[in-house]
């Protein structure tokens, strides 16, 4: 069988989940300060792991599907210095003071949003909106953030600094009381 069926496959995978996920083909490219493999990383996944590993067309398409997954959890935590074996907290503290904001309020609202510091937290809202990971990132006025996303502990604290740059600290006014003592 050819090498193309594989990553044909591959790439057809990524495509289904991308457009499942938020219905755009997403392409690698970088997103504050971190870099999205998308699309073409899932094709490379799923290609090579289906010639690797058994040949099969089905499994190129599955790591396809997974791809992008697989390969951040891999191999974008080192690039970023981010240890695995560093806690969420201390991601936290590293991420807000790399993004030259003050560690202990980004831990602080994000211990009054979410007090376990549960990166995949969901707490549904009276209109049926969903508040979603560490910073409660809600996705009826952010939905440009996918699950994926917002249940990500770096995305989520690059997110919460932006905003907080850009002036919008009041997207965490819901729990200002906490955060502000």
């Amino acid at each position: 069988m050819s090498i193309l069926i594989f990553f044909l496959t591959g790439a057809f995978g990524a495509l289904v989940k991308d457009l499942i996920e938020d219905n755009t083909l997403e392409l690698p490219k970088k997103i504050d300060g971190r870099f999205s493999l998308g699309f073409l990383g899932g094709m490379v996944t799923g290609g090579t792991v289906g010639v690797l590993i058994d040949q099969n067309p089905a499994t190129s398409f599955a790591y396809g599907f997974m791809g992008t997954s697989i390969i951040e959890n891999l191999i974008v935590p080192k690039v970023l210095g981010v240890k695995l074996e560093q806690t969420t907290e201390e991601i936290i503290k590293w991420i807000a003071k790399e993004e030259s904001v003050d560690p202990d309020l980004a831990l602080r609202v994000a211990k009054c949003e979410n007090p376990k510091l549960d990166p995949k937290a969901i707490k549904i809202n009276t209109d049926g909106s969903k508040d979603r990971g560490l910073f409660q990132i809600n996705n009826k006025w952010h939905p440009e953030v996918s699950d994926e996303k917002a249940f990500d502990p770096i995305f989520s604290t690059r997110f919460f600094c932006k905003a907080f740059k850009e002036g919008h600290l009041d997207w965490w006014s819901a729990t200002k009381k906490c955060w502000e003592k």
